[in-house]
């Protein structure tokens, strides 16, 4: 997906002036997560955190990261040497890394932020179950309730997703937190939910997958990154 997900950074598809992640990672649309993050960690006594992935640290950097130790993630290889030469600290860190392949280092949390819904529903499990690989303990990950069910996409595309839905099966988050940052105002439903890894049950059955998706998502990856785009 690497190819994919570069070309929509390096070409701005997502069309924001400020930052290369996209409309949804400026400040301006998120705030309501920027300000209930630290109450959150404290609760959860959070000392290490996986963002993943981290985009440009355009909105993370202006969380309190006090006493933790970040690692933040992403596909896309310049984002994250950028990210790493100028926010990198004893306690932040940056690595190029794919979440639905590569081994993950166990954290206290996780957090999938706008991720999932660009992925096909095959990838999205994938990403979960490497997350629970990785021995860590709570996911905070984007999702939207009134959605009733979840479609396929190719990678790169967007939809919204339901993760208490099949194929991810997350069950009743531990917590909710609203997340409006749509900015056409389109989904107000959009929040991040908190999970215990170990107790996501993703399935992976073939009927839910489309097969036009997996091969729109093989030409992007291998032909044409904008194909359909």
């Amino acid at each position: 997906m690497k190819q994919i997900f570069t070309y929509i950074s390096q070409s701005n598809l997502w069309q924001s002036s400020e930052s290369k992640s996209g409309r949804g990672s400026e400040i301006d649309c998120t705030t309501s997560i920027r300000s209930a993050l630290p109450d959150l960690f404290k609760a959860l006594k959070v000392t290490s955190i996986l963002d993943a992935p981290c985009g440009d640290f355009n909105w993370m950097r202006r969380v309190q990261l006090d006493k933790i130790n970040y690692l933040g993630i992403d596909i896309v290889s310049d984002i994250i040497q950028h990210n790493q030469e100028k926010y990198s600290t004893d306690t932040i860190e940056f690595k190029p890394g794919d979440i639905t392949k590569d081994d993950l280092p166990k954290v206290d949390l996780i957090i999938c932020r706008d991720c999932m819904v660009h992925l096909p529903l095959l990838y999205g499990c994938s990403a979960l179950k490497q997350f629970q690989r990785s021995g860590s303990t709570y996911l905070l990950s984007t999702t939207y309730p009134k959605v009733k069910v979840n479609i396929d996409v190719a990678a790169g595309s967007w939809r919204p997703l339901n993760l208490c839905l099949p194929p991810y099966n997350c069950g009743t988050p531990l917590s909710i937190i609203s997340d409006p940052s749509d900015d056409t105002g389109e989904h107000s439903d959009k929040s991040i939910g908190l999970w215990e890894l170990n107790a996501i049950e993703p399935r992976e059955s073939l009927s839910l997958f489309s097969p036009q998706v997996l091969l729109t998502t093989w030409i992007r990856q291998v032909l044409s990154p904008s194909w359909k785009l």
